[in-house]
């Protein structure tokens, strides 16, 4: 199915946007909704000096250090799920619409660190001697989810519970393991890349020049067992609902399921007991969570609920429409593919291309052109599991792809900047099924 319609709100003069929407895709498997709960398939302790436990122990503690040898997220927990016992691999990720996505992580050890529940800005972490510092608005420090991203020639699919953690230097060394783990949490930077974000605080080092930057977690942590601010006993679950309003994350995860193997890293900054070279003030008293791993004999371990629908190929009544998309969509497969019923321009059709919802007319994929110069700035609204280009011309004819640099300045949206000065002529985004 392919072809192009003009956008609703097109902005028309020496640019013109345009929308051009194509899908070619021949998908296999039985598609399903999905509702499922499913233990770990693998975690592993991520610290620099596990010295081969990581992937073995009963209990993961995730906490920080100061000292600038390290990085700031010093142990971290990697959680593993292989998922095709209970989600159809091998589609489009545009083909997983997920509902919900929810971590859930038993604690280990009994009231060793305070529960807090909402996110703390990078500047509540800066040593105690940095005028910018800003002082923690309430106590404890949050658990936190993130991606997983690998370094190392290791992929989610080779990097197993005995794999190393990686290079280690010697106790008395300047560096010891800033930036080296072989898996690491990660989040996605403006660029669409996911970042190493174990360090994001920014650590003195000469062998860590990055410039400190804000970490936006897919999830935090919550818990029913405590109020915030209180110690969290022993046997409490915290629960970690991922961000799938965020195309990003969404899109990650619905990757790692038609990939049949999810990842994600637990982490926080609660400080280890340690007196930090330099006096930067900021060692703690030890007061950091300990997790069940699916090693543990005394309590249920990690494990994840998935909900969503995977959206087959069948089209029994032959309209151009996915069987699933429509039910999900309408609850039933009275649908065409030339209807419009949100009355926002879009046909039923090119919605289900986008991934745009089609019986709201606030989702749609319009495109916009800002900056008022050259180059020029195209801007639209992004969805789950799709992939985008930008195409040029100057006739409407003939179309090549334009140079320039897609980027997402904001949660949900992107903006492509051209990379040449030439603005006559028109545009299109063309949106495609990611592979």
């Amino acid at each position: 199915m392919t072809g192009w319609s003009p956008c609703p709100a097109l902005f028309r003069a020496a640019r013109t946007a345009w929308l051009a929407l194509g899908l070619a895709a021949s998908l296999s498997g039985v598609a399903a909704d999905f509702n499922a709960t499913a233990p770990t398939s693998m975690d592993k302790w991520m610290y620099p000096f596990e010295f081969g436990t990581g992937g073995t122990r009963p209990v993961a503690p995730t906490f920080a250090s100061f000292d600038p040898r390290f990085d700031t997220r010093d142990a971290e927990f990697l959680l593993g799920w292989d998922t095709a016992t209970v989600v159809p691999t091998g589609a489009s990720p545009a083909r997983y619409v997920l509902r919900r996505a929810r971590l859930l992580l038993p604690v280990a050890a009994d009231r060793t660190f305070l529960y807090d529940p909402t996110h703390d800005p990078i500047r509540t972490h800066l040593p105690t001697n940095n005028p910018a510092r800003l002082p923690d608005a309430d106590a404890g420090r949050p658990v936190e989810v993130f991606g997983v991203g690998f370094r190392g020639g290791f992929t989610a699919e080779t990097y197993l519970e005995s794999s190393s953690f990686g290079p280690v230097g010697a106790f008395t060394s300047n560096t010891i393991s800033i930036g080296t783990r072989n898996a690491f949490a990660a989040q996605f930077d403006t660029n669409g890349v996911l970042v190493d974000v174990a360090n994001h605080v920014g650590q003195l080092n000469a062998n860590w020049t990055n410039a400190p930057f804000e970490a936006a977690a897919w999830a935090i942590g919550t818990t029913t067992n405590a109020a915030p601010g209180e110690f969290v006993p022993i046997d409490s679950v915290f629960a970690f609902d991922l961000d799938l309003s965020d195309p990003l994350v969404h899109g990650y995860l619905a990757r790692s399921l038609s990939e049949g193997r999810l990842r994600l890293m637990v982490s926080s900054l609660s400080p280890a007991q340690q007196i930090t070279p330099g006096g930067t003030g900021l060692g703690g008293l030890g007061s950091y969570p300990q997790w069940s791993t699916r090693e543990n004999l005394l309590t249920a371990g990690p494990s994840i609920e998935l909900e969503g629908t995977h959206i087959g190929t069948a089209d029994t009544d032959a309209d151009g429409l996915p069987d699933d998309w429509e039910r999900l969509h309408f609850g039933n497969l009275d649908a065409t593919a030339a209807g419009d019923p949100d009355a926002d321009g879009a046909s039923n059709s090119v919605e289900f291309q986008a991934g745009t919802a089609p019986r709201s007319a606030d989702s749609v994929l319009r495109v916009g052109v800002s900056g008022g110069g050259s180059p020029p700035v195209l801007e639209f609204a992004v969805m789950p599991g799709r992939a985008y280009r930008i195409e040029r011309s100057l006739d409407l004819a003939t179309w090549t792809g334009a140079a320039g640099r897609l980027t997402y300045p904001a949660k949900g949206r992107a903006a492509w900047i051209g990379g040449t000065p030439e603005v006559t002529g028109f545009y299109r985004v063309v949106v495609s099924e990611a592979p």
